[in-house]
């Protein structure tokens, strides 16, 4: 038996909390379920119990104590190497892929693509394959991995999707809205969120592109500051819209980093690729309204204006904040 002596804040499986102070711990899985924990009862020997006995306390949200296969959405999001890039792109766009993974003719994986290499790459270069432009996963994982452990795996390489695997093969593609949308499926993980208003969560040194930007100008901003969209707004700082990579990617824009060489008056515009009018919050709004929102459009960042008013921006709020409110730790 492990002897501990620490304070903690226990949930049980149907959500209830207890406060109390361990002392020892038998059959430690990493993990919370059932566990038989009373209250205030010095000494008790608990079955079951998260790494929360380091201290580090347990995950506030139901949803980071599910496994990655509870939770994750099968998607198809799968080409072979020998596609040409243009059937790539073509995939990415029809179906809003942001990450694409290469498998061979057995189903293990090779590879990933995502927009950044599928805009870098010349449309016209018919020879390029996807086996040209693929990259290794920055990460991998398991469906009998617990969300939580994911998540902060994916956000520590700075990744919104990562492939599931089995042996190498692929299983799906799980994604932050996997966590989110499962969230808001949990009454507890809803009142998590309902409890954060966005001025707690929202970044406020945003990255911001105008109308008369050049498109190869917003690329370098996407690239500098790996941001997959970028807020637009006019003279006076109001938000009129928002440009992202799927944007560039509809339009068919291919290498937009190179756009400036067609010369003055050729190159396009910000204007003419943005999507107006853009969704958009109040620092007082609640981080369930954005994570709703989210899922529901499939959206992955929502400008924080001012006021109605004024439209000024104020701040950007993106998954990755919502998640971070999903696997905090009490």
């Amino acid at each position: 038996m492990a002897l501990l002596n620490v304070k903690v804040l226990l949930t049980d499986g149907d959500g209830s909390r207890y406060a109390g102070r361990v002392v020892g711990v038998r059959g430690f899985k990493g993990c919370i379920n059932k566990v038989g924990f009373k209250p205030n009862i010095p000494g008790q020997v608990v079955d079951s119990v998260a790494s929360i006995l380091c201290g580090e306390g347990v995950p506030v949200s139901r949803v980071a104590l599910m496994s990655v296969g509870e939770v994750s959405t099968y998607r198809r999001a799968i080409v072979s190497p020998s596609d040409p890039i243009e059937y790539v792109r073509r995939v990415m766009r029809d179906y809003g892929y942001r990450l694409v993974v290469v498998v061979d003719s057995s189903g293990r994986v090779l590879g990933v693509i995502g927009r950044a290499e599928v805009l870098l790459t010349s449309s016209t270069k018919s020879e390029a394959l996807a086996s040209h432009v693929m990259r290794e996963p920055l990460i991998t994982l398991r469906e009998d991995q617990r969300v939580g452990e994911a998540l902060k795996s994916m956000l520590e390489v700075d990744e919104w999707y990562a492939p599931v695997t089995d042996r190498g093969f692929y299983k799906t593609l799980f994604g932050l809205e996997d966590a989110i949308e499962r969230a808001l499926k949990i009454d507890r993980d809803k009142a998590i969120l309902e409890g954060v208003e966005l001025r707690e969560i929202m970044s406020v040194d945003v990255v911001v592109a105008t109308v008369d930007d050049s498109v190869d100008r917003v690329w370098r901003l996407m690239m500098e500051h790996r941001y997959a969209g970028i807020p637009v707004v006019d003279r006076r700082g109001a938000l009129i819209g928002i440009v992202t990579q799927y944007d560039l990617l509809k339009k068919g824009y291919a290498r937009p980093h190179l756009e400036a060489e067609k010369g003055p008056g050729k190159t396009p515009k910000v204007r003419n690729v943005m999507t107006r009018p853009c969704t958009h919050l109040y620092p007082w709004s609640k981080a369930l309204e954005a994570a709703t929102i989210m899922v529901n459009r499939n959206i992955g960042r929502i400008p924080v204006v001012e006021s109605d008013e004024t439209r000024k921006i104020i701040g950007i709020v993106d998954r990755e904040d919502i998640v971070k409110l999903l696997t905090s730790r009490s």
